[in-house]
C-alpha cells in the first residue's frame, strides 16, 4: 500500500511537472477562416500574426482555411463532433445558426471589459448581424454591401445623359435605363440594355431584393424576427419596381447568375449593373478601357438608399478551453491598425474602412455612404430555408406565374410556417 501511495505521488508530481511545462510553453489557438489567394493579403496576415505573437508570446496561432462551398459544413461537423476550432470567421448569415445551437459563446462581457472593441467602432448593420436574442455572438471582421450602381459613362454620353450624375431614385433609374436600352447598330435589334437582372442560385438576389425593400422603408421580417412582413405595401412596391425593370433588361434573368450579369456589363452589353464594392478590381481587369462610374443603390422617392450587408464575423466556440486567449486574438484582428491590413473585403472597423477605401477603391465616399446605412439579412437560424422561399417568390414574379402580391403573400405564409415550426420546437 505504501509503495502504491509513493507511486501515485510520483505520478502526480510528474504530471505537475509536465503540466507546468505546457503552461510555460504557452498554448496554440486553432483559428479557421476562408481560403485566400491574394499573396499580399496572406503576407499581411503573416505580419499581423507575428505582431500578435510579439505582444502575447505565450499564445501561438494555427490557421486552417477552407473554400467557401465546404466551410460551413466543416464547421458544423466539427462543432457537433465536439472538436471545433477555438476561433472562427463565420458568414453573417451563419451567426444565428451557431448561436442558437450553443456552439459559440456570447461576447457581451468581453466587450464590456475591452478597451478597443466597442459597438461605435464598427458599422452598425454589421454589429447587429451578430446579435441573437439580445446578446452579441460575434465581432464584425469584414463587410461588403449589396449593392452599388456601376454604370458605363460612355453609354450615358451617347444617350444624352450626364455621366457625372447617376440615377438616385427608382424613377430616375427606370428613366435612365429606358434611354440606355438602344439599337446602337441600326439593324432594328436592341443590342444595348439599361441593366441586367439575375436570380441564379446564390444569395445575391436576396440581398438585392432586400435592399429594394429597405430602400422603401420595408423589411422581410418584423423587428423581433417572429413574422414575415415582406408582403406589406413597401415590399410589394419594391418588387413591382424590380419586375418593371424586365422591360430594360435582356431576357433570361431567372437562369442568369450575378456573375453572368456582371460579364454583360463588362462586355458593354448593359449600361448599369448592381454589384458590391469588391467588383471594382473585376471591372478594371475585364474592361480596362471602360470609362465607368459608381452611384448609390437607387431608392424610392423620399426614402433612404439602404443596401444589404454581406461579410464575416469572428466567433469563439463554447468548447475551447482558451476563451480569454481567443478574445485577445479577436481584439487584435479587429483593431483599426490590423483590420485594415488583414480583411479581404472592406474592414468592418469603420476607421480601418476609411483608410482601406481611400487607398484601394475608387469612389470611396459613395461606398462609405452605402456601408453606413446598410442593414443585415433576417436574423433566423434557418436563414437558408427562408432565403429559398424568397428566391421562389422572385422567380414566380419574374416568370409571370403569380402577381407580385400573390407571390409575396404565399412567401409570407411559408416563412411564418418556418418561424412557427422552429420556435415551437424550442418551447
Amino acid at each position: 500500500m505504501k509503495k502504491f501511495a509513493m507511486f501515485l505521488l510520483s505520478g502526480l508530481l510528474l504530471f505537475g511537472v509536465f503540466s507546468g511545462m505546457a503552461l510555460a510553453q504557452g498554448i496554440t489557438l486553432d483559428v479557421w477562416m476562408m481560403v485566400q489567394a491574394d499573396v499580399d493579403l496572406l503576407r499581411a496576415q503573416e505580419e499581423a500574426l507575428e505582431d500578435f505573437k510579439a505582444i502575447y508570446p505565450d499564445i501561438d496561432v494555427q490557421f486552417t482555411v477552407f473554400p467557401y462551398v465546404e466551410y460551413r459544413d466543416k464547421l458544423l461537423i466539427a462543432a457537433m463532433a465536439g472538436n471545433p476550432p477555438d476561433v472562427a470567421v463565420v458568414d453573417q448569415i451563419w451567426n444565428p445558426e451557431f448561436s442558437s445551437a450553443g456552439f459559440i459563446i456570447p461576447l457581451d462581457d468581453y466587450v464590456a471589459a475591452s478597451e478597443t472593441v466597442n459597438e461605435d467602432a464598427f458599422f452598425s448593420g454589421a454589429w447587429d448581424s451578430a446579435l441573437y436574442k439580445g446578446r452579441l455572438y460575434g465581432i464584425p471582421f469584414d463587410v461588403g454591401v449589396w449593392a452599388l450602381n456601376y454604370y458605363n459613362k460612355d453609354h450615358f454620353r451617347a444617350a444624352g445623359l450626364d455621366p457625372e450624375v447617376p440615377p438616385v431614385t427608382w424613377d430616375d433609374f427606370y428613366e435612365y435605363a429606358t434611354k440606355l436600352t438602344r439599337d446602337t447598330s441600326g439593324d432594328g435589334i436592341i443590342d444595348q440594355w439599361g441593366t441586367a437582372l439575375f436570380v441564379g442560385t446564390g444569395d445575391a438576389i436576396q440581398c438585392i431584393t432586400n435592399a429594394l425593400k429597405f430602400s422603401n422603408s420595408g423589411s422581410v421580417l418584423n423587428e423581433d424576427f417572429t413574422r414575415a412582413v415582406l408582403n406589406e405595401p413597401a415590399g410589394v412596391e419594391a418588387m413591382e419596381f424590380f419586375k418593371s425593370l424586365q422591360a430594360v433588361n435582356p431576357a433570361g434573368e431567372v437562369a442568369r447568375s450575378e456573375e453572368d450579369s456582371f460579364m454583360l456589363f463588362t462586355a458593354g452589353s448593359v449600361s448599369m449593373f448592381w454589384y458590391g464594392e469588391w467588383g471594382q478590381s473585376t471591372v478594371k481587369a475585364r474592361a480596362p478601357e471602360m470609362d465607368w462610374g459608381l452611384g448609390n443603390f437607387p431608392k424610392a422617392e423620399g426614402k433612404t438608399s439602404i443596401g444589404t450587408f454581406g461579410g464575416w464575423n469572428m466567433v469563439i466556440f463554447e468548447q475551447t478551453p482558451y476563451k480569454d486567449a481567443a478574445w485577445k486574438f479577436i481584439e487584435h484582428w479587429t483593431s483599426r491598425e490590423v483590420n485594415e491590413k488583414v480583411a479581404s473585403l472592406t474592414p468592418a472597423n469603420k476607421e480601418a474602412a476609411v483608410s482601406f477605401l481611400t487607398e484601394r477603391r475608387l469612389f470611396p465616399d459613395v461606398i462609405l455612404r452605402q456601408l453606413t446605412t446598410a442593414l443585415y439579412r433576417p436574423i433566423f437560424p434557418r436563414y437558408p430555408d427562408l432565403a429559398e422561399v424568397q428566391r421562389s417568390a422572385t422567380t414566380a414574379i419574374l416568370l409571370g406565374q403569380k402577381t407580385v402580391q400573390q407571390a409575396l403573400d404565399d412567401a409570407a405564409r411559408e416563412i411564418d410556417q418556418l418561424l412557427d415550426e422552429y420556435y415551437a420546437e424550442r418551447l
